[in-house]
């Protein structure tokens, strides 16, 4: 046994977390697109749902400030309507918004990934979430 830490050794399975953080600063950019790694689906996807979990800076403006989209080849994205759905809790901090996509026009492939298009610096994403069938 162990102390838990860097280096250190804990008992397998027992709960906690991860907290990743970081800041830049960046005088000239007003927008930043975030594009995930691909997931490797079971079958060829034809419609997607996407909830972002996201902080406001300043006041965006869903579907303009933030984009949402979605591949199912990796490469050809279809934007997803975003939703606001409330608060993770509260009614302050990070919010909840969900959009769903129909990507059967898109080629075929079985690569899904997530795209954010951010523009005007006005939010934080805590984390992005992806579902098809």
């Amino acid at each position: 046994e162990g102390s838990p830490g860097v280096g250190g050794v804990g008992t397998p399975g027992e709960d906690g977390y991860v907290l990743l953080t970081a800041s830049a600063a960046c005088a000239t950019a007003t927008s930043t697109t975030i594009i995930s790694t691909a997931f490797t689906s079971t079958s060829v996807a034809t419609s997607a749902r996407i909830v972002v979990f996201e902080e406001n800076v300043d006041t965006p403006t869903l579907n303009t400030d933030i984009i949402a989209s979605v591949s199912r080849d990796g490469t050809n994205f279809t934007n997803a309507t975003l939703t606001d759905s409330g608060y993770v809790t509260g009614s302050s901090g990070q919010r909840i918004l969900t959009g769903q996509a129909d990507i059967s026009g898109q080629p075929s492939g079985q690569s899904m990934r997530w795209k954010l298009a951010l523009a005007n610096n006005t939010v934080k994403i805590h984390g992005v979430a992806l579902q098809w069938s």
